[in-house]
Formats: structure tokens, C-alpha cells, sequence
């Protein structure tokens, strides 16, 4: 039976090899065995993805290094490479320097083997950033060649519930330098630089503030919860003390604020289990002996939070080591204060209490706050979701049970949060269900479950100019998922650059598009090397990049180009004035040409592939699986392509399409071919399960808008 089956479209991505025998699946026609350095377009072609421009070697190739983004403003986005013990910066594409030729720089406390588990928040010109083993810490931009990081200081750390045991705690002063002294073993040498405070019932043990009542100079009184002493010697006025710092009048009487009923301590040594030095921050109500004390919700001794973000104004962190299952939230606008109370934007705490172990892992604000742990998903809200969360309407609700990865950011998309099940090899669309009335996450690669089979190890979302989720892999393949739900795209592919080991996205610095930066991992001249390098822009003129870090001269004529250190050794692909030369070996940093060009790119080589899924176009009794089949010719529907297209049932058998035609100038370079070519040759035979191979092998663009093949499939 003679057919012309015609796949008009791609955008499916490459399916699982479980599902090659079902071509009756819906998304079976657009697919793709093999979608590789190819990206689908929602609109349904193939493009091939453009190069890699070569940054900077990281500071230190041994160590593992990580990217995080930090947008400080729509024309200023910043990428920060953490590697061990520093933090640099790149902006505009380039490296940020102190001086020309000097990475600007700041000191860090995270080694390498801590930059893989940060997780952070950005307000404005400041991110938060938590790590289990490390107080919480703030990065905040003063200028481009100015950024502090240091240990975020709290006006009230949060503090676990108060001691309901017999152990007593003594200060041995209010203010100062103190030691702090417990009845019984307490203390442990973990416990330096954590917090403990110390509370009284203040109404019980002072009067009341009334006024025309006489005072002495150093009467007490409380009011509002607050105590006051008196600095003067008269009968209080008629304007009652609410201030909480310094000293103010009634009208009559001044009154130093003191305290609130508690204060805090932190310890500075540790010297036994009932005994450490420790440095008052806020006045300490009492040196008597007391069981109403509290220990700091975080410390080395009980670890610190794993994840951290903003919602509803609230700077809310989660998950120590002690307490996994622990949310706590900041005063509202106040995100260094973490004074628990009742009104409604006093700073809060909450455990979710569930049968299961569950380790919060992530935490992402859409409408709620949605909480990823170990073993399920939760969403957070006040009771009534269309309130604000405060401290006594917090409502946690069960919503999934298949758990998150550890140490993998989810991203927000739209509506909807995507984030790693725990296996770290499917990726999960968080999203509200109408219907249900409840949170719903289907697998985004129950069709492609091979892509992420290796595991993922990082997530990022480039919104321009296509919709893709980036998921570098475990094995260093960098996997891509083109998402556009409301048209039902959902395509992966894959991507050799090289070990791709950390991704984020910024906008471009020309804002027309975002820009994936990433850490590759190579072999460079026998050596393991770092590079930070960028997917450059889809272009198709002279300055097309189809290279892998790569490099652009562009400059007066010339045969000699340099600078090209970072690929020493390796043969690398060349586009000189828009026409392709013939591959070179970097040689002293340097290559030369055969003939002079005034932009040059130059890079390593790499091959864009498709495969089909096998040809289902039907046969006389029913389906034409398990029967032979030929394709006797094929039209190619190309958009905006250069020389090096190849095609042919696989990757040996093929033949190359001549772009170039009789008429082109052959001493300019080649036009790029649009349009449908004639019917060409195939170079393939009888056989069941025919597919189409289509290899794009030279550093210019290609998009494949269509395979259209004319064939014959033979009954049995």
C-alpha cells in the first residue's frame, strides 16, 4: 500500500521506548525516539539549539560550584557562582571584576560541599539563604562592586515552646556579659552560639501603671506588658507608657522601658553541662532561679532551617534537623523578628503533625503556601483561604503523597509549582483541581520517564522565547522539557554540552529574552575543568552561534584568532563571515585561518538529531506494524537552514542535503534554505519499524518544520 505519512510536527519531544509499540497513543505522531541538541517549538517544529559562550573557568575546577540567580532589577540581573568559601558575580554576560582581569569577590562560609544544599529567598536587593548546617545568612547588593554576606541578625530569633520540666536556669546578671547557670545537666558545647530566654509573669509581680499614682525614682510598673522604671520622683501623668525602647514621659513621671516580660541570651562558652558564659541581647527579666525558660529554635547543637521564602509579607523558614516538620514564620513586614504572640502580625511557628516522618524539603507561595517534604504535599492557608495566615488561624492540609527530592529548588510556573519527587527522576506539576477541590500532581514525564532515568539534580525555568524547564541530570546530559499547558505541550529532549552540574535563568541583558547559565564540567587538554558559559541567542545572520564554549571575534579582518586558552588542544568548529571553515586545533590559545574574517565564532562542534518514532500510517488489513515497509523518497520542510543536513533511516546510512544550489556565489556563504525541498532519494531499505533520521552537523541554524515521506507498507 502505497502511503505519505507526514510528520508535521514535533513538539511531543522524545517518548519512552516503552510506548514504540503504541501508535495509537495521541501524542505518538508528534513524537520522537532520539531529540537530541534539538529543541521543540510549541508551535510543533524542531530548532536546533544554539551554543554555549564561554564566561570564565570558575575560581577552582576541583571544587563542586553552584549558580544562583539574584535579579536585583529588570536591567541588572546578577548570577552568583558559590564555590568554596567565596561567592563571585557575573553580570551582562561577562564576569564582574575590582579590577580588569580581577573576579570581584566576597568570602563565604559554605565550603564546597555545602553548595548543592543552599536553598534562598530574594526580597528586593536582598536573598536569604539557608543551609542545615549554617545559621541563616543575608546577601545584600550596596552597589555593583559592593555585597555584603553575613549572618542574619534577628531582632527575635524564634525560640521552641518554654521549658516544662523542673530544670531551672540562673542568670548572673540582666545585661552584659553573664553566666548562665542549670540545676541539671543541660548544656552541651554545641550549644555555643545558640539562645536561651528567660520569662516572668510580670503582672503578678508588679503594679500596674495607673495614673496620679506617686512614684519614687526606680519604681517598677508593667502596662501592656511592658515594664518601666521610673527615672523621676512624682505622681504618674496621664499619658500611660506603650513605647518599647528608651525612655519617655507620662507628663509626669519618665519611664525607661526594660523589658517585655523576657529577654534573651546568647552563649559565648561553654564550660560544663550546667554551666555557660553567654552575652544578654534583650534585658533579662529576673536573676532568680526559673523554670520559664526556652532554648533557640535553631542551633548547631539542633541544626538550622533547610528551606526558606517569602509569603504574604512573612519571611518563612522550615525543616531543622531537630525539628523537620517545623515551619516558622516572621512579623509580618518585619522579617527579621520572630516574637511569637497572638495578634495577627505576630510572628508564628507550626509543626505539621502527621503518622509519617515529613521532612520539609521545600516551601513555594502561590494563593497558599504549598510545602513539599519527604513523604507528601502540603499547602498552607489561613481557615479561611480568602484571610490572611496569622498566628491563630494557621490551617495545614494533606494534599499528595509522593514526596520530594532533597536539595532541588522547585519552580513556580504560572499557577502552578513544579517540583522533583523524591527518586529525583519525575518531575511533578503541583496544581489546584477545581473539581476536587484540591491539589492534584501528574507525572511531566510518564511519556519520557527514560530522559530523567540517571536522576536530576537541578531545576530552571526559561519563560523567553520558548517555555522550558531545564533539568540538568545526574550523568551531566542536560535535559529539557518544552511546557506550554494550555496549547498541551509538554516535550522533552536532551542536550550533550558537556557535565552540566548547576543551571539558573536570567532576563538578557537587552530584556528582549532569558538567558540559561550553567556550570559545564569538562576534560580540556587531559585536565577536569569548570567553565561558567551561557546558551547564547537563536541567531541566523553572521553571527550565529552553533558552538559550545565558544568564543566571538569581531573585529578588523583577520587570519589569526586568539584567546582561545579555555580549549586548548581540542579540534574546534569555526564560522567565519557566515561561511563554515574547516575544524581546527587550538594551538597556544590560538587558531589560524585559511582566509581572513571579521567575526569568527569558535567552539566545540556538536551534532543536532532527530528520530522519529516508527512510521504508523496503516495498511490494508489494519496496521502496519510487524510489516515491512520502504520509503521510496522524502520532501524536507526546512525553515531558515545552512549546510550540514543529513538524513537517512539512521545514523550510518545517510545522505547530506545540498543547501548550496548552481546559482549560490561560491565565494559567499551559503543563503539559508526555507521552504520544501524537492523529493529526494532515501537511502534506506525494507524494513519493519521504519523511522527517519534527520542530523544537522555544521555550526549554522536549522528548524525542521516537517518529514514528509512517501512509502510503501506490504501486507502479510
Amino acid at each position: 500500500m502505497k502511503v505519505s505519512p507526514g510528520q508535521t510536527s514535533f513538539n511531543a519531544g522524545e517518548l519512552s521506548p516503552l510506548i514504540k509499540g503504541r501508535p495509537s497513543l495521541e501524542k505518538f505522531k508528534n513524537g520522537c525516539e532520539t531529540l537530541e541538541n534539538f529543541i521543540p517549538q510549541i508551535q510543533g517544529p524542531a530548532r536546533k539549539r544554539p551554543g554555549t559562550r564561554f564566561v570564565a573557568k570558575v575560581k577552582d575546577s576541583a571544587d563542586t560550584t553552584r549558580l544562583i540567580p539574584f535579579e536585583y532589577s529588570t536591567t541588572q540581573a546578577y548570577g552568583l557562582e558559590f564555590g568554596d568559601l567565596y561567592v563571585r558575580f557575573y553580570l551582562d554576560g561577562g564576569v564582574v571584576e575590582s579590577s580588569p582581569g580581577t573576579p570581584y569577590e566576597i568570602v563565604s562560609p559554605y565550603t564546597s560541599a555545602h553548595v548543592g544544599a543552599l536553598e534562598y529567598a530574594q526580597s528586593a536587593d536582598v536573598i536569604y539563604i539557608t543551609h542545615p548546617e549554617h545559621p541563616p545568612y543575608k546577601l545584600a547588593r550596596v552597589s555593583a562592586l559592593s555585597w555584603t554576606l553575613t549572618a542574619v541578625v534577628f531582632a527575635w530569633p524564634p525560640f521552641n515552646d518554654e521549658n516544662t520540666g523542673t530544670i531551672t536556669l540562673t542568670a548572673s546578671g540582666l545585661t552584659g556579659s553573664i553566666t548562665l547557670t542549670a540545676s541539671a545537666s543541660l548544656f552541651v558545647a554545641g550549644d555555643v552560639g545558640s539562645y536561651f530566654k528567660i520569662s516572668e509573669v510580670s503582672a503578678s509581680k508588679y503594679n500596674q501603671w495607673t495614673t496620679g499614682v506617686a512614684h519614687t525614682s526606680g519604681d517598677i510598673v508593667y502596662y501592656l506588658g511592658n515594664i518601666y522604671q521610673a527615672g523621676t520622683t512624682a505622681s504618674a501623668g496621664t499619658r500611660p507608657p506603650i513605647h518599647t525602647t528608651g525612655a519617655e514621659s507620662d507628663g509626669a513621671v519618665t519611664w525607661t522601658f526594660l523589658h517585655d516580660g523576657a529577654g534573651y541570651a546568647q552563649v559565648t562558652a561553654f564550660t560544663t553541662n550546667v554551666l555557660v558564659s553567654a552575652t544578654v541581647i534583650k534585658r533579662l527579666p529576673t536573676t532568680s532561679a526559673t523554670t520559664r525558660w526556652s532554648e533557640g529554635a535553631w542551633s548547631d547543637r539542633r541544626g538550622h532551617p533547610h528551606a526558606v521564602t517569602f509569603y504574604e509579607d512573612r519571611l518563612w523558614f522550615a525543616g531543622s534537623t531537630s525539628k523537620p516538620q517545623t515551619l516558622w514564620a516572621s512579623v509580618s513586614g518585619d522579617y527579621e523578628n520572630h516574637k511569637y504572640g497572638t495578634n495577627d502580625d505576630d510572628a508564628l511557628n507550626y509543626t505539621i503533625n502527621t503518622q509519617d516522618m515529613n521532612t520539609i524539603e521545600w516551601l513555594a507561595p502561590t494563593k497558599v503556601l504549598a510545602i513539599g517534604t519527604a513523604n507528601g504535599e502540603f499547602t498552607l492557608s489561613a481557615t479561611q483561604i480568602s484571610d490572611p495566615v496569622t498566628p491563630t488561624n494557621v490551617k495545614i492540609t494533606p494534599q499528595t503523597t509522593f514526596g520530594s527530592a532533597t536539595d532541588v529548588k522547585p519552580l513556580r510556573v504560572g499557577s502552578v509549582i513544579l517540583f522533583l519527587q523524591r527518586a529525583g527522576r519525575k518531575l511533578r506539576e503541583y496544581a489546584y483541581q477545581f473539581d476536587t477541590d484540591s491539589f492534584v500532581a501528574p507525572n511531566m514525564n510518564v511519556l519520557a520517564d527514560h530522559v530523567t532515568e540517571s536522576g536530576v539534580v537541578d531545576l530552571a525555568y526559561q519563560q523567553e522565547p520558548s517555555q522550558i524547564v531545564w533539568a540538568p541530570r545526574a550523568d551531566g546530559v542536560l535535559a529539557g522539557m518544552t511546557y506550554e499547558r494550555t496549547e498541551d505541550v509538554v516535550g522533552w529532549h536532551r542536550h550533550s554540552i558537556g557535565i552540566v552540574e548547576s543551571v539558573i535563568t536570567l532576563p538578557h541583558w537587552n530584556k528582549n529574552q532569558d538567558v540559561l547559565w550553567m556550570i559545564v564540567r569538562r576534560t580540556v587538554g587531559g585536565a577536569t575543568v569548570r567553565y561558567v558559559e551561557y546558551v547564547e541567542k537563536y541567531m541566523t545572520d553572521e553571527y550565529a552561534f552553533f558552538v559550545d564554549s565558544g568564543l566571538t571575534y569581531d573585529g578588523a579582518a583577520t587570519t589569526s584568532i586568539t584567546g582561545l586558552d579555555h580549549l586548548e588542544g581540542e579540534e574546534v568548529a569555526v564560522l567565519a563571515d557566515g561561511a563554515v571553515h574547516p575544524n581546527r586545533t587550538v594551538t597556544s590559545g590560538a587558531i589560524t585561518l585559511q582566509l581572513a574574517a571579521s567575526v569568527v565564532n569558535v567552539g566545540l562542534p556538536y551534532i543536532a538529531t532527530i528520530k522519529t518514532m516508527p512510521i504508523e500510517a496503516g495498511a490494508q488489513d489494519g496496521t502496519a506494524q510487524g510489516k515491512e515497509q520502504r520509503i521510496n523518497g522524502i520532501v524536507l520542510d526546512l525553515f531558515e537552514t545552512g549546510a550540514g543536513l543529513w538524513y537517512g533511516p539512521n545514523t550510518t546510512d545517510m545522505d547530506e542535503y545540498a543547501v548550496r544550489s548552481s546559482g549560490d556565489a561560491m565565494d559567499a556563504p551559503v543563503p539559508l534554505f526555507t521552504g520544501q525541498t524537492d523529493r529526494l532519494a532515501w537511502p534506506g531499505e525494507y524494513e519493519k519499524g521504519t523511522q527517519m533520521v534527520v542530523q544537522h552537523r555544521l555550526p549554522l541554524p536549522c528548524t525542521v518544520r516537517a518529514l514528509l515521506p512517501q512509502m510503501h507498507t506490504y501486507d502479510r
